[in-house]
């Protein structure tokens, strides 16, 4: 009879144990508006804001969101950039599943025009001391000269401005700056934007910014931030070589190196040369598309330079084999997934990552394979016929251009010799073997 009672007062006890700690999660943690941040993604926004900014954010927010109780920091510096980048970015914000929180940081930073834009559309907004934020009336930059006109039409800076104004009321921000900074080009320190209900908090690092989320309610919402992860978001090698090639001054460089070669190859009929220049200029005109299709193309573009080049029997002094390698590299390194190094071990991306990865080690095993094999049969062919024979006395057909004592290239029974010209031979025209001299033939045209 004791132990029924025991059995009893143990059961009731746990219950009431149960009941204690849902009333306590209920009412401390705020209830069913309460949300808990266990792990913190930072992603740094710094720069010009563009196409490849609202990419790179929104694959840092896909990693965010498919890890609970989470939450996704976004770091700004930045002086503004394109509009349509930046409404996509304020777009995904807005409709994230996870709270997003914009932190103009650090001290002497500043997120100027689209930068405000998408500080107002974050859930919680703070400042560094010593920040700016504002200047936000449009411009219109000149893409020849990079002169910048700015923009006063009305039809355009009403728009521009009401967008500003719905973001900052959606957010329960101070509208009326969100309208001034694009018609007057206001301006505030971290100071004022609280004042004037711009943004949330002031605080001088992230550590002091979580600490004063945790326990605040905006918008309705407790935060409570328990013992918080942060992970720096890294975006892939593939973004990073992408980030490169749309630098102004490399963009210069290749199209520069790239006219050069076409002019000198042209000039001295060295037409591999002007290929070379030709596949170089190309590169920048083709860093408006998007990484993937720009990876796609420079993989096309590359494996057909390596084809002609081995089908050629490397004439081109492998100059378009060495490019093709390059571009093809290129163009990989841009197909390769997107996730950084931490979502790699996460498990509903580990499969699909995985089928990734190993499709493209087979891909660039295959074809690395298939070149080697190629290039492995071309030079088991040449031995043969230098043990069997010297073509001396042989006709054959001049490959290149080769001036008076010049070396160059010519084609003796299907296969591509060194040969030194004794006297200027046109390409095309037919020469006689005379003689050699270290491993190079002797010719002269063929009277």
């Amino acid at each position: 009879m004791g132990a029924v009672m025991a059995s009893r007062s143990l059961t009731l006890l746990l219950i009431i144990t149960i009941l204690f700690s849902l009333i306590v999660s209920h009412v401390v943690l705020g209830g069913p508006n309460a949300y808990v941040i266990h792990e913190i993604y930072v992603f740094n926004l710094n720069g010009e804001i563009t196409d490849l900014t609202y990419t790179e954010l929104q694959n840092a927010l896909q990693l965010a969101e498919s890890t609970p109780n989470s939450a996704l920091l976004i770091i700004l510096q930045t002086p503004g950039g394109e509009l349509d980048a930046a409404l996509n970015i304020v777009s995904a914000i807005e409709n994230a599943k996870i709270p997003v929180i914009g932190f103009v940081y650090p001290t002497g930073s500043y997120a100027w025009s689209a930068g405000t834009l998408v500080l107002l559309s974050t859930s919680i907004a703070a400042m560094a001391p010593g920040t700016v934020i504002g200047s936000c009336q449009p411009v219109e930059i000149n893409p020849i000269t990079g002169q910048e006109i700015f923009i006063n039409e009305s039809k355009i800076l009403n728009a521009i401005s009401q967008y500003f104004v719905e973001v900052a009321e959606f957010r329960g921000r101070n509208a009326t700056f969100a309208h001034d900074c694009v018609f007057y080009n206001t301006n505030l320190g971290p100071n004022e934007a609280l004042r004037y209900g711009v943004i949330n908090f002031i605080a001088s690092d992230v550590n002091s910014l979580l600490s004063e989320i945790n326990g605040s309610t905006i918008n309705g919402v407790t935060y409570y931030v328990i013992n918080p992860v942060i992970t720096y978001y890294q975006p892939g090698i593939g973004y990073q070589v992408y980030e490169a090639l749309l630098n102004p001054t490399i963009q210069d460089l290749l199209s520069g190196l790239g006219l050069l070669l076409a002019i000198i190859g042209f000039a001295t009929r060295h037409y591999y040369l002007a290929g070379v220049g030709v596949l170089l200029m190309l590169l920048p005109l083709l860093t408006g598309l998007p990484i993937n299709w720009l990876g796609l193309a420079l993989l096309i573009i590359g494996l057909a330079a390596i084809a002609i080049d081995v089908h050629a029997g490397f004439t081109t002094h492998a100059a378009l084999f060495i490019v093709g390698l390059v571009l093809a590299a290129l163009g990989i390194v841009l197909l390769q997934p997107t996730y950084t190094p931490q979502s790699w071990l996460i498990s509903i991306n580990q499969v699909e990552a995985k089928i990734v990865l190993y499709t493209l080690i087979a891909f660039a095993g295959g074809f690395g394979g298939f070149i080697a094999a190629k290039v492995i049969g071309i030079i088991r062919t040449r031995p043969l016929s230098e043990r069997l024979y010297w073509p001396i006395n042989d006709v054959g057909i001049a490959v290149d251009d080769i001036n008076k004592d010049d070396v160059g290239y010519i084609k003796v029974r299907g296969e591509y010799w060194r040969a030194k010209a004794l006297e200027s031979v046109k390409r095309g025209s037919k020469v006689l073997i005379v003689g050699i001299e270290n491993d190079v033939l002797l010719i002269k045209p063929l009277s």
